[in-house]
Parts: structure tokens; sequence; C-alpha cells
């Protein structure tokens, strides 16, 4: 995956990674707590939609002793995507979609932001943004919380885009595993510096200190890649969760 150099991809001091190269994506994997730290890859629009039946998960061949999370058991949480399938099949291939349903790129999420919100981050993503854009990165993970052997308290997601004036546009969400569903979601978004401090993470580490501290040290407006005008786009799974838990999903309430 060709990277801006400009931006660099993600580094840390403080966390033992290893880059897992895959078709279309790559993974920085946390030695130390058996998951990823990061994932990233280049969004570009589908083309065509092509009919791919969904692998099973499985352990990646790389990591030998990569065990599923034993929070998989139960009905607490979905098997959640970071390289999302739906994009990583349709414009990196069958081999890529895969390698997207290792373990590695695979995290504990709750239903209701799996199937909810972060459904509705991928769909945006796919279907809106990466068009808009014409070369959009993202970069995305799990937010540790202070127990290592727990769920990650949060997830982040990163927009990288070039700007006409030839600048960078970037916007950066955090999603709190305690979601409803519809929530407007440039309620999320949060400066790159908030990430950085709970993740141990440096996301923009090609630019020069400055630069770094003007982008990362506000969260950027919600008009950036228009994205305000998607805020309240409906789940695509929303219909079977409707009325779950005593939750009326209204996206409507949003605008």
């Amino acid at each position: 995956m060709a990277w801006p150099a400009a931006i660099g991809p993600p580094t840390t001091k403080h966390r033992d990674i290893r880059r897992l190269v895959n078709d279309g994506f790559v993974v920085g994997y946390d030695r130390d707590r058996d998951e990823a730290a990061w994932v990233a890859y280049r969004a570009q629009p589908v083309a065509a939609y092509r009919a791919m039946p969904r692998p099973p998960f499985t352990a990646d061949p790389r990591l030998a002793a990569l065990k599923p999370s034993p929070h998989y058991g139960g009905a607490d949480y979905d098997r959640g995507h970071l390289a999302p399938n739906y994009l990583i099949s349709q414009v990196y291939g069958r081999q890529a979609q895969r390698q997207s349903f290792y373990y590695s790129n695979v995290a504990p999420q709750r239903p209701r932001l799996n199937q909810l919100v972060w459904q509705r981050l991928e769909e945006i993503e796919a279907d809106a943004l990466a068009a808009r854009a014409g070369a959009l990165w993202v970069v995305l993970g799990p937010i540790p919380g202070t127990d290592p052997s727990a769920p990650p308290q949060a997830f982040f997601r990163l927009w990288i885009a070039r700007t006409p004036s030839n600048d960078w546009a970037l916007l950066a969400l955090r999603v709190p595993q305690s979601v409803r569903g519809d929530e407007r979601l440039s309620d999320f978004i949060v400066p790159i510096d908030r990430i950085e401090q709970e993740t141990g993470l440096d996301f923009l580490s090609g630019l020069s200190g400055a630069r770094q501290r003007a982008l990362e040290s506000r969260a950027a407006p919600a008009t950036t890649l228009d994205f305000d005008a998607l805020a309240c786009e409906p789940a695509r799974y929303g219909r079977r969760w409707q009325g779950r838990d005593g939750i009326e999903l209204r996206y409507d309430r949003c605008n």
C-alpha cells in the first residue's frame, strides 16, 4: 500500500508493533496485547459490485500463537472488522478479503457499535468519501482501557485526504463501545491529539513538529470532507435493531 510520504505511517515508542502486510491493507500488530494497534489502507471507490461469499474468521498464519479473543464466545461482543470486508474485497480482491478475516484484523466490538455506528462509518467511507476525496487514506484501531485483558474501551478512525490547494484534510473520530446506534456521527469528532494520548501512537510523523501541532491540537470542523452532510445517514441493519432493548432508533432526530 502506497502511503503518502509527507504524512508517514503510524509510529510509536511505547508499544512493540509488528507490521503485517496484506493485499490492500497493513496491520500494526501489538505483540504484548495480542491485538491490532492500528490498521491502515487506501479507500477507493467501488467501480462495480462483485458478490463474494464471506470467508470464515481464522487465525493469522504469521502469528503462530494467535488465539481468538475469549470475548467472542457470547452475545456481548461481535467480531468487528478493522479493515472492512466490503471495501477491501471489492477494491483489492478475494485474497485481500480472506486476509481481512484473519483475527489480526478483528477486535471485540459491542453489537450496537459494530452493526450500527461502525457500519455507518464504513458505508459512508466506501460510498461517499472515497469518491469525493480522490485519494483517501484510512487509519483505524482500538483504544485500550486500563485493563489489558479487557476489550477496547473505544475505537478510532482517521481519514486523511489532499485538499484542492494541496494541503491536508484530516478528520479523526473516537467512538465508544457504549453507543445507541443513531447518534449524529459528527459528534464523535475529536482532536488527533486525544487519540495519540490514549493509544501511544503518532499519526503524522512525516510532518514537521509545528505542522503536526497545528493539525492535531484541534478537532476538525464537521464540514471537513463534507462529513456533516452524511452524519445522520441511517444504518443498513437498523431495522433489525428497531425497538431492541427498548430503544427506538431515530435518525431524523439529529437533522
